[in-house]
């Protein structure tokens, strides 16, 4: 057993930060920091928002870590060898638990504190061919989904399907491996088809790659019918806390991350999200996406996220800090006496996806930008990077942005000025 105290003071967390993944690792960093937890910073790349922190203490840069998983595996173990033993390590995006599953899996306990369900359950909760077969065996609640290998099996879901539906990557990275297919399907989180002739000319390219994949029964409803259960079970199996959420504009529209999300007290979806976690025997942080059918008014779970939400300091601000519960329970701290009341009518907004979003809500006529701005009125108003508690990290990386467009355009070497001023849109 390690102790919360290390020579230095409070012992310190490590958050994962790979590469384009900043709002997750700002919301873990800035959650610690609210509890009062030191945090390490070990990121892929030189500059990630969350080194910006006032609540990062220190910056460890390991290029490339999702692809070379040794070389973190060397930084935790100089970390841990200089904090007095293992530290707390939280990851903040998919890249990064999968680089905490295999160095869990190879017996990284040495450096690594963590909280994290089985490896096992991991790898099938991010499979999403996995997780479906998962559902069924577990009797979760889970829309109609296929996984054709084939397209002669694709063939035969297209006869089977009731449209539209959602053609999904299995893994988070499936599609984006699979340099022949067109950008657009490499970025989908996921992609609607409303036809047979739809789901074959979209699974076709998609098998010939083997880009593995799954499609699933679209429920009904608009955006503002996804939910989010966040919940923190610790070791021992108890319940630590639970929070519900509503996202009411995602980005990508329809198959995306919440952008614009309310906090919710939904007693309903929390006990039915609580349950399948029992079923699973889950621990740790749970992050569970749910779309009520609008037909029927069922929850039914889309997927399960071993990791904090895109959106998850809204969870912190509204009183439930799953952050710091996870590196409570990673020490062996006794869970709080009593678990956290979430405090619903909060706010949350992404203001740069939350804009990209609202260019397709108009353009489809499901938001006006009149509705739009209403909505921003709400309060309290939980910004993703804006804070005055850390101001820091939106004060520099304005100060960045304008710096990058007062910097003079280059003139393509050897071109007349008049033919590039002709060239340039107004």
């Amino acid at each position: 057993m390690f102790h919360a105290q290390s020579a230095e003071g409070t012992r310190p967390c490590v958050v994962l930060s790979c590469l384009g993944a900043s709002e997750g690792d700002m919301n873990l960093v800035r959650s610690l920091g609210l509890a009062g937890v030191p945090v390490i910073v070990v990121a892929e790349y030189d500059d990630p928002p969350s080194r910006l922190s006032r609540y990062c203490q220190e910056f460890v840069r390991v290029p490339c870590f999702a692809q070379q998983p040794q070389a973190l595996l060397q930084a935790l173990r100089e970390l841990a060898r200089r904090h007095g033993g293992p530290l707390p390590v939280l990851p903040s995006a998919d890249p990064d638990l999968e680089v905490m599953v295999l160095l869990l899996g190879q017996g990284a306990e040495d450096c690594i504190l963590s909280t994290m369900p089985d490896p096992a359950l991991v790898t099938q909760l991010m499979d999403k061919q996995a997780f479906d077969r998962l559902a069924v065996e577990r009797q979760l609640p889970v829309p109609r989904s296929f996984a054709p290998q084939t397209p002669q099996q694709a063939r035969e879901v297209a006869g089977q399907l009731r449209y539209p539906a959602i053609v999904k990557p299995a893994t988070p990275v499936s599609w984006w491996q699979q340099a022949a297919l067109p950008l657009e399907v490499r970025r989908a989180k996921a992609v609607r088809v409303d036809t047979p002739d739809e789901l074959m000319a979209l699974c076709t390219p998609l098998l010939s790659q083997q880009a593995a994949s799954l499609v699933q029964e679209f429920i009904e409803g608009p955006d503002e019918e996804h939910f989010d259960v966040h919940a923190f079970i610790g070791r021992d199996g108890q319940v630590q806390a639970v929070f519900s959420g509503r996202k009411w504009r995602i980005w990508p529209p329809h198959a995306g991350s919440g952008c614009f999300v309310e906090s919710l007290n939904e007693p309903r979806l929390e006990a039915l999200a609580l349950d399948i976690l029992a079923r699973l025997g889950y621990r740790g942080i749970a992050n569970m996406n749910f779309k009520r059918d609008s037909r029927t008014g069922e929850f039914l779970l889309l997927e399960i996220n071993p990791r904090v939400s895109q959106w998850g300091i809204l969870t912190t601000r509204c009183g439930v800090n799953l952050p710091w519960l996870a590196w409570r329970d990673a020490l062996g701290l006794p869970a709080p006496e009593q678990r956290p009341q979430a405090r619903a009518g909060r706010w949350y907004v992404n203001g740069l996806n939350d804009w990209r979003a609202m260019r397709q809500y108009r353009a489809e006529g499901l938001w006006s930008r009149a509705q739009h701005l209403r909505s921003l009125l709400h309060w309290p108003l939980v910004c993703q990077m804006l804070t005055w508690q850390d101001p820091r990290p939106v004060l520099v990386l304005t100060a960045r942005w304008i710096a990058r467009k007062m910097r003079p355009r280059q003139l393509p070497q050897g071109q007349p000025v008049e033919e590039f001023q002709e060239k340039t849109p107004s």
